[in-house]
């Protein structure tokens, strides 16, 4: 075997161990993250379920919604008629007049949390809006066609 030869095998086999001890601290982290990320769900289901239950002993089980999402659930009560009317002059449906509407009857979870939810998923403000105008008394076309 020439030198030529082993140089390249050497390096071969080093390129080979790297690979190896790369993948397996990825595993590894992906390993750690995954076991973290089902703690932090499980804990989240488990907050959401209480404010649930303790939603409809409060409120009424037929006087709020729950809009799941996949960052936790969004618990909204029925909106008070003089807001759910001012909301309804609106011509139209903008973001900020959703978050207005929605404000006011969010129950769960604490506006930061929603406020997070809204910077990972926007569209959950349209989900939410519509569950509220549906608690409304509004059986038509959803709040973000409007």
């Amino acid at each position: 075997m020439s030198d030529e030869s082993k140089e390249l095998e050497t390096r071969l086999a080093a390129a080979r161990e790297r690979r190896r001890a790369a993948e397996a601290k990825r595993e590894q982290t992906a390993s750690a993250l995954s076991t973290q990320a089902m703690v932090e769900a499980e804990e989240r289901d488990a907050a959401d379920a209480e404010a649930i239950a303790k939603a409809e002993e409060e409120i009424g089980e037929r006087r709020i919604a729950v809009i799941r999402t996949e960052l936790g659930a969004v618990i909204v009560k029925r909106p008070n008629p003089v807001l759910y009317k001012r909301f309804r002059d609106k011509e139209s449906a903008k973001t900020q007049d959703l978050e207005m509407l929605v404000r006011p009857c969010l129950v769960h979870p604490p506006f930061a949390r929603f406020d997070a939810m809204l910077e990972e998923q926007p569209a959950v403000l349209d989900r939410v809006a519509d569950r509220v105008v549906f608690l409304a008394g509004f059986r038509g076309k959803e709040v973000s066609e409007k």
